[in-house]
C-alpha cells in the first residue's frame, strides 16, 4: 500500500462509525443524494443545502471505501 493511500484509508476510517453496516452506509449515502436532489428541485432551490447533503453522501462513500480497503488488506495478509 502506498503512503498516500494509507492516509486516505485512515482518514476515512476515522469518519466511520463502528455500528454502520455496508447496507446502512449505502442507504445513508442514497438518502443524502436524494435530499440534495430535493433541495435543488424544490421551489426553494437551496444550493447550499444540496451541497451539504452531497458532502454527507461523500463521507458515507469514503466510509464504504475504507471498509472495502480494510477487508482487502485482511484478505491479502
Amino acid at each position: 500500500m502506498r503512503p498516500n493511500q494509507r492516509a486516505t484509508v485512515s482518514a476515512a476510517q476515522n469518519e466511520a462509525t463502528p455500528a454502520s453496516s455496508l447496507p446502512q452506509l449505502c442507504t445513508e449515502a442514497a438518502d443524502h443524494v436524494a435530499s440534495a436532489r430535493v433541495a435543488l428541485h424544490d421551489e426553494s432551490y437551496d444550493a447550499e443545502q444540496a451541497l451539504a447533503n452531497l458532502d454527507k453522501a461523500l463521507i458515507c462513500l469514503r466510509r464504504l471505501l475504507a471498509r472495502g480497503t480494510a477487508s482487502n488488506l485482511c484478505v491479502e495478509r
